[in-house]
């Protein structure tokens, strides 16, 4: 892929990018902050209180370095992780193929599993319309601000919201406090029984798929020069430019981190009790109870406007990062490729269809994304060793390459990543 055709695809996805409005880290964490803290983290409080916990240490922990790899690539080489996986040794272009396959077999299920909150959320509300015909309609609201460009009221209802629901999230959580078992509870790792499925959709979907840290270098690209200005005049500005997208990223995923903790923590204060389990078209009137619960009856809809913002712009980052990552795919992979264009809305199209089939035939949010979440975390090791690869050998300069402690963190990440993928296949098969 020559760079001419890198900045020709720059250019373009300017009319599609909300990210020049939210910035790459919030993109992330609205991408994160969604299906698996709104529906996994309550559900395994529910069901196995503290029990789980640790995951969402472990996870965030060995998964760290994948996403650091993103913006980290994008601003030493000034391309995309897309570009380095075609720059992989071995057949031709196979890790680009790979992730070609994974981006097609994740882009609809992931795509049901957000949309089908999110309109589980808006049923809620507005019972008289059905699933399919709300997942429809945010599907089709996605699709017209991508394709309009229009992000400014977007970003700004977007921050408000997740603003709110972590407000309301963090004074829910203290209202209710957790023992001070949860101290041990965060690093000591063991499985409760019936709990390996939902255990493989955390660490899939804790704090998001392992596939945005190569959404999350397109993002940083088409950022890059923001952040350039930023970082000011000087010899070490790249160096500076690095410091800021790093910073971005980070403090996305610091609030993805905060947050899994106390949504289990009130899973376990406020339904396991109860007995309340996220389940079916209830699962936003039970998720609520978090609040309402604690804060009175009042936080409901406050409640439901924040998590349908939320889980709408969750929404919106699968719109864009899927097709993107296909498009991306097929430029670099095919000899005479069509224009981005044709190929992103055609991908959209195709998998916001078939999504709506998969609600259609399995209307059960809760299982739509669990299936979504595990099929990430299978894919999860390959990819995390293709970015590993991407940054040791293709950044040029030392100062940007990961460090020595990084670069080992990274190798225990995909140690684990392989070994829980390998244990998971082992067990259920």
């Amino acid at each position: 892929m020559s760079r001419q055709t890198t900045i020709a695809e720059a250019r373009w996805a300017q009319r599609v990018d909300w990210v020049r409005w939210l910035g790459p880290g919030f993109v992330m964490a609205a991408t994160a902050i969604g299906a698996s803290h709104l529906v996994l983290a309550p559900t395994a409080g529910a069901l196995y209180g503290y029990g789980l916990l640790w995951l969402v240490t472990f996870a965030h922990l060995f998964k760290y370095p994948a996403f650091d790899f993103g913006p980290r690539y994008a601003v030493a080489t000034n391309s995309t992780l897309l570009d380095g996986y075609a720059r992989v040794p071995g057949p031709r272009n196979w890790a680009l193929w790979t992730f070609l396959l994974g981006t097609v077999v994740q882009g609809v299920t992931v795509l049901a599993g957000v949309l089908s909150v999110a309109a589980v959320v808006a049923r809620a509300v507005v019972p008289e319309v059905s699933l399919v015909a709300w997942s429809a309609a945010i599907a089709g609201l996605g699709a017209l601000v991508l394709w309009s460009g229009r992000f400014s009221g977007l970003s700004a209802a977007s921050k408000a919201m997740l603003t709110v629901l972590a407000i309301m999230t963090t004074i829910a959580f203290f209202a209710r406090p957790p023992s001070p078992a949860i101290v041990i509870e965060l690093v000591r790792p063991h499985l409760p029984a019936g709990s390996l499925v939902l255990a493989a959709a955390m660490l899939g979907w804790m704090p998001t798929g392992l596939d945005v840290s190569v959404w999350h270098s397109m993002w940083a690209l088409e950022r890059r020069d923001t952040w350039t200005e930023r970082a000011g005049p000087g010899p070490d500005r790249t160096h500076g430019v690095l410091n800021i997208a790093l910073t971005d990223m980070r403090l996305g995923y610091g609030l993805s981190f905060v947050l899994a903790i106390m949504f289990l923590a009130l899973g376990v204060a406020v339904l396991k009790p109860s007995g309340s389990v996220p389940q079916g078209g209830q699962v936003a009137i039970t998720i609520a109870r978090l609040y309402t619960d604690v804060l009175g009856g009042w936080a409901l809809y406050p409640f439901l406007v924040a998590a349908f913002f939320g889980m709408t712009s969750t929404s919106f980052g699968v719109l864009d990062g899927f097709p993107r990552a296909f498009t991306g795919c097929v430029r670099r992979i095919a000899p005479a490729p069509p224009g981005e264009r044709p190929l992103f809305w055609g991908f959209l199209v195709l998998i916001v269809s078939l999504a709506l089939l998969e609600i259609a035939l399995l209307p059960d949010p809760v299982v739509l994304v669990t299936i979504a979440a595990v099929a990430s975390f299978l894919l999860s090791p390959l990819t995390y060793a293709l970015n590993y690869y991407c940054v040791t050998r293709h950044i040029e300069q030392p100062e940007l390459r990961p460090g020595r402690f990084l670069q080992r963190w990274a190798v225990f990440g995909i140690a684990c990543a392989t070994v829980a993928a390998g244990l998971f296949l082992g067990v259920r098969f």
